[in-house]
């Protein structure tokens, strides 16, 4: 039994160090694999990440908002974060244009202190233009995209309740080709909404 057992060990030691070996190999090749920018392309794109509570996740939304030349799209479940709401007005007063799609049912229709539909409201005030889609059982989507060149995304609802979550936010600068895709789900989005 013991001279098994032994030998179970001795190769699971052997294997182990075989798998980390090969895994070492595959991550230092993954990034060039799947890089969806070419090596030689004259700009790179860039990724940031961010966790909340206690990593900054809220502070790299807003720095995403204030980098915004031209345009911004939101997709939201949950709409009713002060400090974003601000960003994306500044936004909108600089003469970014600013729309936006948010779930109807989290914002308006179960929102008995009416944050979401403050929130809907200051941006509409402001001259975005907001709407909210309830076409599904909840409109999950959290991502902005910005100048069609930049995404946002990640797990953060843009509400004070995220800051109290464990949150990623993951920001990818200059990838159009990604930003893209997220704008053909985003206008789906919007299209559908009212």
């Amino acid at each position: 039994m013991r001279n098994n057992s032994a030998s179970a060990a001795k190769n699971f030691g052997a294997s182990w160090v075989v798998r980390c070996v090969v895994a070492v190999v595959i991550a230092s090749i993954a990034p060039a694999a799947f890089s969806r920018t070419p090596a030689d392309a004259a700009t790179q794109r860039q990724t940031e990440v961010a966790f909340g509570p206690e990593g900054g996740a809220e502070a790299l939304i807003l720095k995403f908002i204030a980098n915004a030349k031209s345009t911004i799209r939101v997709a939201a479940f949950a709409f009713s974060s002060p400090v974003i709401v601000d960003a994306l007005v500044a936004a909108q007063q600089r003469g970014v244009d600013v729309k936006l799609v948010v779930d109807h049912k989290h914002n308006v229709e179960t929102d008995p202190r009416g944050i979401g539909r403050a929130a809907l409201a200051a941006m509409v005030k402001a001259g975005a233009i907001a709407r909210t889609n309830a076409n599904y059982r909840v409109h999950h989507d959290k991502f902005i995209i910005a100048d069609s060149r930049h995404v946002q995304t990640g797990s953060y609802n843009y509400a004070v309740s995220a800051n109290r979550n464990s949150e990623n936010v993951l920001v990818v600068w200059d990838d159009p080709e990604l930003a893209e895709e997220y704008l053909a789900h985003w206008a789906s989005r919007f299209n559908e909404g009212r």
